[in-house]
C-alpha cells in the first residue's frame, strides 16, 4: 500500500473519531449545565474541557470571555477552530475523496453526504436544536465505522484505519480521567454535585451504563478511574484501546520493512504490557495526572513512530520521551542521531507579459540559492531567458544569489526558465523525531547582524492583537525554543490558509485580523510575534515539494545543543512543523520585501502581468551513510516522501 493511502485511512479515522467525541462531551456537558442557573459554575468545566484538548489559548484569543453559548458555537461551527466539529468532518471528507478507488462507494456516499449537510452549518443551524445536531454526529460516526466494517475488505487499510481510531480513543480517554472530580475533591461546595459530574464524565465516553453493569454500587472516582483506564473489555478504556493497538501491528508487521519498522510495535507493546500488569494501588501510588500525563505523550510518541516508518515522514512536533517514571527503570544511553538526506530537483518558470513594447528593462531575479547554506548544498543548475539579456550576478548583504538581467528593449514577454539539483540534510533521534538543527551565523555569507531580524518593518509590524499574543505567550517563562514552539502553534491556529484574500503587501497585523492568508501572511504573523517577544527572526523564502509556487517560513536564532550553540532554526508556521530536509533554502531577509522572487522595473506605458510555475521534485531520500561521499552520488532513487496530515 501507498504510504499516502494509508496515511490517508490513518487520518480518516482519527478526524472522525474526534468529531464523534467533540459531539458527546459537548452533549453531555450542555445538558448537565443547563441544570443551574448560574453561569459562574459553568466557567470551571468549560475551562478544564478547552485547557485538556489544548484549545484554551486559540478559544481565549477568538471569543474572549468563556460563556456555554460561545464554547458551543467554538467547538461546533466556529470555522477559525481547526478541531471544530464542521472543520473535523471536512478534513475527514478531504482525504476520503484521495481514495475513492479505496473506499466502498457505501463509505463515500455515507462521508460525502454527511459533509454536505454540515458544511453550511452557522450558529444558528446549531441552536435550533442543539441536543439534535450534536447527537447527529455521533450517531453519524458510529454508521460510518459500521459501513466500512461491514463493506471494506479487512487489509492494510483496514488495520490503519484501526490504528488511527485506536490512538485517538485512547488519547481522549486518558484525557477525560484528568478531570478535577478524579484528581482532587472540591475544595468547595458546588451547585453542580460530584455526583452529576461523575455521570457526565462516564457518558463523555458512552461509558455509563457499561460501568453500572460491573459497579452497581455508588459512583466512585477510583471505580471510574479504573473502569476507564484498566478495564479490559469496555473498547474505550485506555488498556483496551492499547490491546487493540498491538493487535493491529501485529498485522502490519507481517511483512517487516527492517530494524526501524519495530519501533511503532515496541512501544504498543510496552504500553500495553504496562497497562495490563498495573493495579490501581499502584496507579494511585505513581499519581493518576503524572500517569496519565504520560500516556498521553507516549500515545504521541507511537504517533510519530508509525507516521515516520509507515507513511515515510516525521512528526517535527513530536513530543520528547519523558524522563524514567519509576526510580527502578534502568538508564539509558544518549539517543543516537541519524542523518537523512535528500536530493531535491526544482524548475521555476516565470513569464513578465507586457501590453506594448517598453525599455530599459531590468529584471531582479532570487530564484536560486547559493552554492552551500548550512547543510544544503546545490549540485548544479541550469538557467534559460528569452530574449537573451546583459546580465550579471552577485550577493547581497543577507548572503543571497541575485541575478540581474537588463534588456533595452522588449516587444512582448520576457520568459526565464530555472532548473537546478539540491541536497539537503536533516538529522532524526534514535525513536524518528526530528532534532533542534540549525544553520550557525557563520555557515552563510550574510553580513547583517541579528540584532537587525529584531526589528519591525512596514510587513511586520505590530497591533494590540500581535502584541498581546507575543506577551501572552511570553509571561509563561518559556526557554526561547519552548517560546519559538509555542508561537508556531499559535500563529497556525490564529490563521487559515486560504488563496486570494491577500496581496504581496499585506501587513502582518492585517492577515492577522482577516484570519486568514497565504504561506507569505503566515510567515509575516510569526516574525512580528517572535520579534515582539525579543526573538531574532528572519523571512526565508525557498522550495517545498507538493506546494506548486514559491513556499516562504521563519528561521528563528536560538541556543541549541549542550553547548547552547545559537543557530538559525527553521519553523513553518504554514504547515506547523519544524524545516527538515524537504525544505530547500533559497533566500533570506527582514520581510517579503527583501527577497522577491522577481521584481524590477521598466520605462514605458504599458502594464504587465506575471505568470510563475514552480515544481519541486524529491529524487532520492534515506540514510546519509548510502551517500557516495567522494562523488557526490545519491543512492538508488525511492518513492518520494508523501506530506503528513494536520490539526492533530
Amino acid at each position: 500500500m501507498l504510504s499516502r493511502t494509508a496515511s490517508t485511512f490513518f487520518w480518516i479515522a482519527r478526524y472522525t473519531e474526534r468529531a464523534e467525541y467533540t459531539a458527546r462531551l459537548t452533549n453531555v456537558h450542555y445538558h448537565l449545565l443547563l441544570e443551574n442557573d448560574d453561569p459562574r459554575e459553568h466557567v470551571p468545566i468549560w475551562q478544564w474541557y478547552l485547557d485538556s484538548s489544548g484549545q484554551l489559548s486559540l478559544y481565549e484569543e477568538i471569543c474572549g470571555q468563556i460563556t456555554t453559548r460561545a464554547v458551543l458555537e467554538f467547538l461546533t461551527v466556529d470555522r477559525r477552530n481547526p478541531n471544530a466539529i464542521v472543520n473535523l468532518i471536512g478534513a475527514a471528507r478531504e482525504n476520503a475523496r484521495g481514495i475513492q478507488d479505496q473506499l466502498s462507494s457505501e463509505t463515500w456516499h455515507h462521508i460525502n453526504t454527511f459533509y454536505l449537510a454540515w458544511k453550511d452549518y452557522q450558529a444558528e443551524s446549531l441552536w435550533a436544536s442543539p441536543h439534535q445536531r450534536l447527537l447527529e454526529v455521533q450517531d453519524t460516526c458510529y454508521r460510518l465505522h459500521g459501513i466500512m466494517a461491514s463493506t471494506m475488505l479487512h487489509d492494510e487499510g483496514w488495520s490503519f484505519y484501526r490504528l488511527g481510531k485506536d490512538i485517538e480513543r485512547a488519547g481522549h480517554t486518558a484525557r477525560l480521567l484528568l478531570h478535577p472530580i478524579l484528581l482532587h475533591a472540591p475544595r468547595e461546595t458546588s451547585a453542580l454535585s460530584e455526583f452529576h459530574q461523575s455521570i457526565a464524565i462516564l457518558k463523555s465516553a458512552s461509558a455509563y451504563e457499561a460501568y453500572r453493569k460491573i459497579y452497581r454500587s455508588v459512583l466512585l472516582p477510583e471505580q471510574i478511574v479504573e473502569f476507564l483506564l484498566l478495564n479490559q473489555y469496555f473498547p474505550r478504556s485506555v488498556r483496551f484501546c492499547a490491546r487493540a493497538l498491538g493487535q493491529n501491528m501485529e498485522r502490519l508487521s507481517e511483512h517487516p520493512l527492517g530494524t526501524i519498522s519495530r519501533e511503532p510495535a515496541r512501544l504498543v507493546g510496552q504500553l500495553a504490557a504496562d497497562l495490563d500488569f498495573m493495579t490501581l494501588e499502584e496507579v494511585f501510588e505513581i499519581g493518576l495526572e503524572p500517569l496519565l500525563t504520560e500516556v498521553v505523550e507516549r500515545l504521541d510518541r507511537i504517533t510519530t513512530a508509525v507516521t515516520h516508518t509507515f507513511f515515510g515522514v516525521v512528526d517535527s512536533g513530536a513530543v520528547q520521551p519523558p524522563g524514567p517514571r519509576r526510580p527502578r527503570r534502568l538508564s539509558h544511553p544518549e539517543p543516537t542521531l541519524h542523518k537523512i538526506k535528500a536530493l531535491l530537483s526544482a524548475r521555476n518558470q516565470f513569464t513578465y507579459r507586457y501590453e506594448s513594447p517598453v525599455t530599459n528593462v531590468r529584471t531582479v531575479m532570487r530564484l536560486a540559492p547559493n552554492q552551500h547554506y548550512g547543510r544544503q548544498r546545490r549540485l548544479d543548475i541550469r538557467w534559460h531567458m528569452e530574449p537573451a539579456a546583459d546580465y550579471r550576478h552577485y550577493l547581497d548583504a543577507f548572503g543571497n544569489l541575485v541575478w540581474q538581467m537588463d534588456h533595452l528593449r522588449v516587444e512582448k514577454e520576457i520568459t526565464c526558465t530555472v532548473e537546478m539539483r539540491v541536497e539537503t540534510e536533516a538529522s532524526y533521534g534514535s525513536e524518528g523525531h526530528l532534532v533542534l538543527q540549525g544553520i550557525g551565523p557563520h555557515e552563510t555569507d550574510c553580513s547583517v547582524e541579528a540584532s537587525e531580524f529584531m526589528r519591525l518593518t512596514s510587513l511586520v509590524d505590530r497591533s494590540d492583537k500581535l502584541s498581546r499574543m507575543a506577551q501572552r505567550l511570553q509571561e509563561k517563562g518559556d526557554t526561547a525554543g519552548d517560546l519559538t514552539e509555542a508561537i508556531l502553534h499559535q500563529v497556525h491556529a490564529a490563521l487559515r490558509y486560504e488563496r486570494d484574500r491577500t496581496h504581496i503587501g499585506t501587513t502582518a497585523s492585517e492577515a492577522v485580523t482577516l484570519g486568514a492568508g497565504v504561506c507569505q501572511d503566515f510567515t509575516h504573523v510569526m516574525l512580528a510575534v517572535c520579534r515582539l517577544a525579543e526573538l531574532p527572526a528572519r523571512y526565508v523564502s525557498g522550495l517545498l515539494p507538493g506546494e506548486g509556487q514559491m513556499h516562504a517560513w521563519v528561521e528563528v536564532l536560538l541556543p541549541i545543543g549542550p553547548d547552547k550553540v545559537l543557530a538559525w532554526v527553521g519553523f513553518d508556521p504554514t504547515h506547523q512543523r519544524r524545516c527538515d530536509e524537504r525544505y530547500i533554502t533559497v533566500a533570506i531577509g527582514r520581510d517579503y520585501q527583501d527577497i522577491a522572487p522577481t521584481s524590477g522595473y521598466y520605462e514605458g506605458k504599458a502594464t504587465s502581468s506575471l505568470e510563475m510555475a514552480v515544481s519541486v521534485t524529491m529524487e532520492s531520500h534515506g540514510p546519509a551513510e548510502r551517500w557516495s561521499v567522494s562523488q557526490g552520488q545519491a543512492p538508488t532513487p525511492v518513492p518520494s516522501l508523501g506530506e503528513q496530515q494536520q490539526q492533530q
